[in-house]
């Protein structure tokens, strides 16, 4: 049974680990304490737990309101009711545990805490992927899935951080845009992601253009990252 937990573990949650280590240990300038990083991506794993009976819930009043098969209803169904739901509740965690945390103090900190967030999302979402198809999606994965949700987490984090500076210097107006940029900016991107993936698309013969979508955004949000340690500052 203990090599059986392992066999479904490290494949699932491996790619997690490599990825968050990555981003964590390019905070140079003031490394974020391990424990509250940590923290964030268990509270990203658990406030994902609800997230399956709100997208049944949205896709039950999207299937009425729409015709299931057309590139209409893939759209709404992949936007609002998944990638919405699913990056609020990214959001939500970062606005629970770090928006007022002293720990978020410098820019680079947005993104280190919101893509913890995301891979505590992305962690429990591999586990229960392996567990019902088996280790030969852990591929895929690793390749596709926890980077998309790694990319998404980036977007959110460099609008988060700008909140946040905006949110210092009483810009209240324009740190409520920017919150609000930190939601809808990876619900879109996030939404096109699982979009370019429906039957729909691949029925249409344009699933090719995933692929393309995928390197353009894990290629810019590699840059984001890259930018944002260097620069880093406190906010």
């Amino acid at each position: 049974m203990e090599y059986l937990l392992y066999f479904i573990l490290i494949p699932a949650l491996l790619p997690v680990v490599l990825i968050l280590r990555y981003v964590y240990t390019l905070d140079r300038v003031e490394r974020e304490p391990l424990g509250f990083v940590l923290k964030v991506l268990v509270y990203g794993a658990i406030f994902a737990i609800p997230c399956a009976g709100v997208e049944r819930f949205l896709g039950a009043i999207i299937e009425a309101a729409y015709i299931p098969g057309t590139v209409k209803f893939a759209f709404i169904e992949n936007t609002v009711g998944v990638a919405l739901v699913e990056e609020f509740s990214k959001w939500l965690v970062f606005m629970v545990l770090v928006w007022k945390d002293g720990n978020f103090d410098y820019r680079y900190d947005g993104i280190v805490y919101a893509v913890s967030a995301s891979l505590g999302f992305a962690a429990l979402e591999n586990i229960l992927y392996v567990l019902n198809f088996g280790t030969s999606v852990s591929v895929g994965r690793a390749i596709f899935a926890i980077p998309g949700h790694t990319t998404f987490g980036v977007f959110m984090g460099f609008f988060l951080s700008r909140a946040k500076t905006a949110f210092i210097d009483d810009k209240n107006s324009l740190a409520k845009f920017l919150k609000l940029l930190a939601l809808l900016v990876p619900t879109v991107i996030h939404g096109l992601y699982d979009f370019m993936l429906s039957e729909e698309v691949a029925a249409a013969g344009y699933q090719f253009v995933f692929y393309l979508y995928v390197v353009l955004l894990d290629v810019f949000a590699w840059k984001i990252i890259q930018h944002e340690f260097k620069t880093d500052r406190h906010l």
